[in-house]
């Protein structure tokens, strides 16, 4: 039985909100990475190229073929099960960028509770980040990316290497991600909101508690 990766990232980028017009109304949407590979993120995992784009380019495949876009919850369920309650975002763009070794995209907020959400959230200035749920299998890692620096931030704790066979079930919404290149500033562009708002240190999670 495979088990649940969740994952977040770890290289400082901006995940771009942006307004854009679709259907005569105006739209806010994501841009960014939203996964990497050949690096050792927070949760000490590392996702080597040719696993990630199998997966990646899987993802995209299956996406076009069904017609259906990849979607993304809010905040990971504990299972690989799609909770449709719990849908936030579709990715109607997806692209595997082969020379950066990443997943970039776009992300839409949907019309559910938890889409809705998601777009206050933004409007509200928090930053949105994003995490993969993948099921699939790890090994011990012992390569070159095991650095004295990485050791030292490892502690007790292995550092793993992500298996041929990875499947990504969902790209969520998350309050704190391991990639740190999904986390970061939300930034607005549009003709009513220019100014660029920055907001640190809280969290998705917390938010939401905070308002109930």
């Amino acid at each position: 039985m495979e088990d649940l990766i969740n994952e977040e990232f770890t290289d400082e980028f901006s995940i771009l909100a942006e307004e854009e017009i679709r259907d005569g109304k105006k739209q806010i949407c994501f841009r960014g990475i939203l996964s990497e590979a050949d690096k050792v993120n927070r949760n000490l995992r590392i996702y080597p190229k040719t696993v990630l784009r199998e997966a990646c380019l899987s993802a995209i495949e299956a996406a076009k073929q069904s017609g259906q876009p990849v979607f993304g919850e809010l905040e990971h369920a504990s299972d690989p099960k799609v909770h449709l309650e719990r849908i936030a975002v579709t990715f109607p763009e997806l692209t595997w960028n082969e020379e950066a070794g990443r997943l970039e995209g776009k992300a839409i907020p949907t019309l559910t509770e938890a889409g809705k959400t998601v777009e206050g959230l933004a409007k509200s200035g928090f930053k949105i980040c994003f995490s993969t749920r993948c099921s699939g299998k790890v090994k011990p890692y012992s390569g070159p990316l095991l650095t004295e620096d990485v050791r030292a931030r490892a502690g007790k704790r292995p550092v793993v290497e992500v298996c041929p066979g990875l499947k990504i079930i969902s790209i969520d919404v998350v309050g704190q991600p391991s990639c740190q290149a999904a986390v970061t500033d939300t930034v607005y562009e549009s003709e009513m909101l220019s100014e660029e708002i920055s907001v640190k240190h809280k969290t998705l999670k917390s938010i939401i508690e905070e308002s109930f």
